[in-house]
């Protein structure tokens, strides 16, 4: 009964992240209310985002207590946030338990999780991979967390977008249990290391009839059946205290009572480590030459386009920013897109604006959603999205002596003198290059009046 009840509120928590991170998306409009902030708040759970901060910005932030906080909590009882509070965790939570029940089969189970298993010595030598890339200034690490990437295809879902990325995770599950958290997820291989140290874990005693039904069980191949004590990957669910037969399963201190001694445990767990070997050698060797070849290869950044309001200077945008599409979903004018590939690897999924499809209105929405400080919360003044650029060539008002100032009437910031009987003229030090003259400028095709983003521009 007691272990129902327990399992009924890991249910329940898991139930109201997902639903709640999920619903706080929906309310990412202008103008922004409390959801916004909550949803600020509770992605800095994950610790990746202060290892991000501390990388970029070389500062604590006050709120660094809460990722501290995680922190703790995997060194007191293991992967408490992954398998209670994750939303990311909480959906393919759900969707291995659909699968475990449509493929009742003992075979096609048996499969999925020889799958799992045997991807199990692949994710520390990706998450080297993924280190050194961080390390050489890439932010794609924070992408592939939990709520960076579930972020990115909640907005693309709600913007009518495929979440392609999200539909190979689940199939994925599908397949092979929970690959992804326990194998490629960062925040969860983060997690996991801390978790070799844990005080508590599940350990099995004299009663284990060796039925393997802990193993099956597993989702994560974290299961005590092998070494008497749950793996560092244990999601903390219970899962194998609820089926065991005999009831051998127990939640105790590291060196609690169990019919196994200190040393044997310390034994297993030495065993399931695999200690370093020549194979291991050049698998690490291979991971590190791999994430320097691709760093290099796609170091470039784009040039000339037009960030956010408060964005960093390119080159540390691009290695700041999570791609997590929040201030997408926030701007007030749809004006912020994500860049496609064309414009390299480096840059793609990051946020920029084209001006003459949408201008920016200065709403500074971005801002306030972006969760890793890639978008700066900077005041008016302080702004250099660009400078506009006329060109006299194509301006009505120069060539054709017509008595327009439409981009002059228009610009938010007054930087645009001109009046019936003064063309145009641009005043670069008051322009914050929004965009608004190119977006209505009445010249077909090209405007006359164009917002670059010259070196150097950002904060």
């Amino acid at each position: 009964m007691k272990f129902k009840l327990v399992q009924c509120l890991r249910y329940a928590l898991q139930g109201i992240s997902l639903t709640f991170f999920v619903y706080l998306f929906t309310a990412l409009v202008y103008p922004l209310e409390w959801q916004a902030e909550v949803l600020e708040w509770f992605s800095r759970l994950d610790p990746w985002v202060l290892i991000s901060y501390l990388r970029w910005q070389h500062s604590v932030p006050v709120w660094a207590w809460l990722p501290l906080l995680t922190l703790v909590a995997t060194l007191l009882v293991g992967r408490v946030f992954c398998g209670w509070l994750c939303p990311f965790g909480a959906l393919l939570m759900l969707v291995d338990k659909i699968s475990r029940a449509v493929f009742k089969n003992r075979v096609i189970n048996k499969i999925r999780i020889n799958i799992l298993h045997r991807s199990q010595p692949v994710r520390y030598v990706w998450f080297l991979f993924l280190a050194v890339i961080f390390v050489l200034g890439s932010n794609w690490v924070l992408f592939l967390t939990p709520f960076g990437l579930f972020s990115h295809e909640i907005v693309r879902s709600l913007q009518g977008a495929v979440p392609w990325v999200l539909i190979v995770i689940i199939v994925g599950t599908l397949l092979s249990s929970r690959l992804w958290c326990s194998v490629l997820c960062p925040t969860g291989i983060l997690l996991s290391l801390v978790a070799k140290l844990r005080l508590f874990r599940y350990q099995v005693d004299g009663n284990c009839i060796r039925c393997s039904k802990c193993a099956n069980i597993c989702s994560v191949d974290a299961a005590p059946l092998d070494i008497g004590a749950a793996k560092e990957g244990c999601l903390v669910c219970g899962d194998c205290q609820m089926v065991c037969p005999t009831k051998a399963v127990h939640w105790l201190p590291l060196f609690g009572k169990s019919s196994k001694t200190e040393k044997e445990v310390a034994a297993g767990n030495a065993e399931v480590q695999n200690n370093p070997s020549r194979r291991q050698f050049i698998k690490i060797t291979v991971a590190v030459a791999a994430a320097v070849a691709l760093w290099k290869s796609v170091g470039a950044t784009a040039k000339n386009v037009l960030r956010p309001p408060g964005a960093l200077q390119e080159a540390d945008f691009t290695a700041v920013c999570n791609r997590c599409g929040r201030c997408i979903k926030a701007c007030s004018n749809n004006a912020l897109q994500a860049m496609p590939l064309t414009y390299g690897f480096e840059s793609y999924e990051t946020p920029y604006i084209i001006p003459r499809q949408a201008n920016c209105v200065l709403c500074f929405n971005c801002q306030e959603v972006c969760p890793t400080g890639a978008i700066a919360k900077v005041p008016l003044e302080k702004i250099q999205m660009g400078t506009a650029v006329l060109d006299q060539e194509r301006c009505i008002a120069w060539v054709d002596n017509k008595q327009c100032i439409i981009c002059g009437e228009q610009c938010p910031v007054q930087a645009i003198e001109g009046d019936e009987h003064n063309p145009p003229m641009v005043i670069a030090d008051k322009c914050v290059g929004c965009g608004t003259c190119e977006k209505v400028c009445p010249v077909e095709g090209v405007a006359a009046i164009v917002v670059q983003r010259t070196k150097g521009m950002g904060i």
